[in-house]
């Protein structure tokens, strides 16, 4: 009769739940082996930021995304806790609102003061990703430095095993350098040419600027080109800058300051320049007999051209010539054709001048007295003129009258003559 033989097994649970069975003969030889087979079988997922370095401005804002890679293992729970260098930055907006937790055990939330934040939070039926994205942190540079962020350590990741174990995590951290802000660009002023989309002819220009604290010097260029930017050396310490007998046309001064060790931006101011006059020309004169009698004035018509800033306008100056020629003549804006007023004595000199843009002149000048001399002869003797024309007009019908009818009485009649001769000449 054989004897039954009792096996006895042990059970063994490794630390992530999994069930060994082992005969007690070989317990103590695999044990060892089994530990480690167990704690292989842990997913390890890793969680970071992005970028995990970089420079920012000071006074800016920045985004870090927080990442997970789960290394082929599948998640549902995340449970983050972070940490920043409050005096350094702080959290405009925790997350964007995209993420692959579906359901927030409670909100991203944070506190500046701490500078802390946490991120809590279910992936139902869990996920597994190389790069899902946890949160977008938004982030304010507030001062120069460096700044480190990192997950404290009570932060877990769930493993979707439906035990809530923790997955073994490896956390990463980020460290930002925050740089000084740099100037904005110069503002430049000039009282010579105080307005840039004016023309002066002041062919001498002054710059001047205000230095703001912490700047330790200024590139400047002063050239024709509207988009130059000075190099990166300190040229003057100086807050002004001037410049002699130019030459007519378009100028930009351009500077930058380094403050704190870092260029800013451009500024640049705008020169313009008109020395010269208008071109030259002449006015022309022209007279309407029709209306010399009733109107007494003559048409002055004038026209220039000026390369730089234009014609803004124009000025008539009228001297009798009777007066002294000392006597200087009072302008007045006017236009072409200007009509000029004369009475029956005058004999005018009249002055156009023509300004451009820059306020340059240009004067040309012409004589008027041609039609008044018509005019008075005609106004002085009209009872005689009158006279004359009516005596004219009685002896013309007169003559006509007179002659008129022993003419055409001689006509009659030698047209009857020949008449006659015509007929007697075919009887025959």
């Amino acid at each position: 009769m054989k004897k039954n033989k009792i096996l006895v097994y042990v059970l063994i649970f490794s630390g992530a739940g999994v069930l060994i069975i082992c005969p007690p003969t070989h317990l103590l030889r695999t044990a060892q082996a089994v530990q480690l087979n167990a704690s292989q079988l842990i997913p390890q997922v890793e969680v970071s930021f992005a970028p995990q370095s970089g420079t920012f401005v000071e006074g800016s804002t920045f985004q870090v995304p927080i990442l997970i890679d789960t290394n082929g293992a599948s998640i549902n729970g995340i449970d983050l806790k972070i940490s920043f260098d409050s005096s350094k930055l702080s959290i405009i907006q925790p997350s964007n609102g995209k993420s692959i937790v579906g359901v927030w055990v409670e909100p991203p939330v944070y506190d500046n003061s701490r500078g802390t934040a946490s991120f809590v939070g279910v992936i139902p039926n869990g996920i597994t990703t190389s790069s899902g994205l946890v949160g977008t942190i938004t982030f304010l540079a507030k001062s120069t430095g460096k700044a480190v962020i990192n997950f404290r350590s009570n932060s877990s990741i769930l493993v979707n095993d439906g035990l809530g174990s923790s997955a073994t995590t490896v956390f990463g951290r980020a460290e930002y350098s925050l740089i000084p802000k740099p100037p904005e660009g110069v503002v430049v002023r000039s009282e010579t040419h105080p307005v840039q989309s004016v023309w002066y002819n002041n062919k001498n220009p002054v710059l001047i600027w205000e230095k703001e604290s912490g700047v330790s010097g200024y590139s400047y260029v002063f050239d024709n080109k509207p988009s130059t930017i000075p190099e990166n050396q300190i040229l003057t310490t100086d807050t002004m800058k001037a410049y002699q007998d130019l030459n007519d046309g378009l100028y930009y001064f351009h500077v930058k300051a380094m403050k704190n060790g870092v260029w800013g931006t451009t500024g640049t101011f705008l020169v313009r320049i008109d020395s010269t006059p208008p071109a030259d020309f002449k006015p022309r004169a022209e007279y309407v007999v029709a209306a010399i009698i009733a109107v007494e004035r003559t048409l002055l018509s004038f026209f220039t051209t000026d390369n730089l800033s234009g014609i803004d306008h124009y000025e008539v100056g009228i001297i009798d010539k009777k007066q002294p020629a000392t006597e200087s003549p009072v302008f007045t804006v006017a236009e072409s054709p200007f009509q000029v007023p004369l009475t029956g004595t005058d004999k005018l000199h009249v002055i156009v001048r023509a300004v451009d843009g820059a306020g340059n002149i240009r004067d040309a000048s012409v004589d008027v007295q041609a039609p008044f001399v018509i005019t008075k002869f005609i106004s002085d003797y009209a009872v005689y003129i009158l006279l004359g024309i009516l005596i004219l007009a009685i002896q013309i019908l007169l003559i006509h009258y007179l002659f008129g009818h022993r003419v055409l009485a001689h006509l009659r009649r030698a047209f009857q003559i020949a008449k006659e001769e015509d007929t007697h000449s075919e009887q025959k």
